[in-house]
């Protein structure tokens, strides 16, 4: 998730907009999934919809850097440790989700949905509005 207007008045300040991505309803996952249900993580197929429309719907195999290369280049900067969630970007189509909306997304393998890998979330408007301001 990324809030657009945040994020949008960081980059004309030339700042890190890394904030735009960090608030606290913006990262849902997925029950824990054990290594042996997916098998070849780079033969994976992640799907996502919003309502009825699907808006994601890729395979693992389109990543730019496979995952040995992603994990050694980030660990030449900082500590990975058993639990950390690593963060590699999105299949094309993001788009804007609205209060009421319900997203969907799920991973399979070999056809199937990993069950555990479903998650389902109700989109929520957070009370007030933040605004974007210097400290």
């Amino acid at each position: 998730m990324t809030a657009r207007n945040v994020q949008d008045e960081a980059k004309k300040k030339g700042l890190p907009w890394s904030i735009a991505k960090g608030f606290d309803t913006f990262l849902p996952i997925s029950q824990q999934i054990a290594k042996s249900r997916i098998p070849n993580p780079h033969d994976a197929f992640l799907r996502l919809s919003v309502g009825s429309q699907q808006r994601q719907a890729d395979s693992t195999s389109l990543m730019l850097y496979q995952i040995p290369r992603q994990l050694a280049e980030i660990s030449r900067v900082m500590t990975l440790e058993k639990g950390d969630l690593v963060l590699t970007g999105t299949p094309k189509g993001v788009g804007e989700v609205k209060s009421g909306d319900v997203m969907r997304a799920s991973i399979e393998v070999d056809g199937k949905e990993i069950e555990e890998g479903r998650i389902e979330v109700d989109v929520k408007d957070r009370e007030g509005r933040y605004v974007y301001g210097e400290t």
